[in-house]
């Protein structure tokens, strides 16, 4: 393993590349262009994903307009992803806010996933078809994140359900890009285009999380884990795990439960500028 130093180390290249980036997010809680003073080398082992080809995948669980969706677009493309969520799903009618916001993302050459809850298998079928079905009638995005999925004994068992439910957006649009929150369903991955296989705490994804046995080689954009409660100190070791765990889509934050997707970390800048990675 060797320790690669990349941008986020030094505090006046992240001014600078926020800046480049419309960074300027004065009185928007929860973003600093400075940040905070956190050291964001990389230790990267030489066959793992290097800074500038890991993208970042965002949980937007906040209401837009604000400077955070505003700065979240202008860091296309380092931000190549972002799930949003109007009411823990589509609600129940459109906001033109996520229309605007939507269609300036997929300007930007951002894929816009829809949150829709799965409670880990258990929540009624027809119900998570209806959440389909409103985000389509509401909103162009560019797809579905099907979050809480199937835990290690329910992959069989509730691999028919969740084909259909795939088969129900792509009944909507048949290039839909389809995203599922579980790391246990080896043969999901084909009928899925993305697997979170981890959206929890720092703490546990140091001691609870390890790469599954199948996980294809040199597939990491199939993969993305979201981690948070990360402290600034830690923030770049929380990179480099994620980096050497195969994951090719990353969101780091020091937010932390019960929504820890409710605003963006106070390092955003320099997680930004790590994964832009040298110029």
């Amino acid at each position: 393993m060797r320790v690669v130093g990349i941008v986020g180390v030094v505090l006046g290249a992240v001014t600078a590349l926020a800046a480049c980036s419309n960074g300027s997010l004065q009185g928007d809680a929860g973003v600093s262009s400075s940040g905070p003073d956190a050291r964001f080398d990389i230790a990267i082992d030489g066959g793992q994903p290097r800074p500038g080809t890991v993208k970042m995948a965002v949980p937007a669980y906040f209401d837009p307009p604000s400077a955070q969706w505003q700065h979240l677009i202008a860091s296309a493309p380092t931000v190549g992803m972002i799930v949003f969520n109007p009411d823990s799903g589509p609600g129940n009618a459109m906001d033109q806010s996520y229309v605007k916001v939507i269609a300036d993302a997929q300007a930007a050459g951002i894929t816009m996933l829809g949150y829709v809850a799965t409670n880990y298998g258990a929540r009624a079928e027809a119900d998570v078809i209806a959440d389909i079905n409103r985000y389509y009638d509401f909103y162009a995005l560019s797809g579905i994140y099907f979050a809480e999925g199937p835990m290690d004994a329910d992959c069989t068992s509730m691999e028919a359900m969740y084909h259909r439910m795939a088969d129900a957006v792509h009944a909507r649009d048949p290039r839909a890009f389809l995203a599922v929150g579980t790391r246990f369903c080896p043969t999901y991955i084909y009928f899925f285009d993305l697997m979170v296989q981890f959206a929890r705490n720092w703490s546990e994804y140091q001691t609870d999380y390890t790469p599954p046995s199948w996980m294809p080689a040199n597939s990491p954009q199939r993969f993305c884990h979201f981690v948070h409660s990360v402290p600034s100190s830690e923030a770049g070791a929380a990179l480099s795990r994620a980096m050497m765990n195969g994951a090719g889509w990353v969101f780091v934050t020091d937010q932390a439960d019960p929504n820890p997707w409710g605003v963006l970390p106070t390092y955003f800048d320099q997680e930004l500028a790590t994964m832009h990675g040298p110029q």
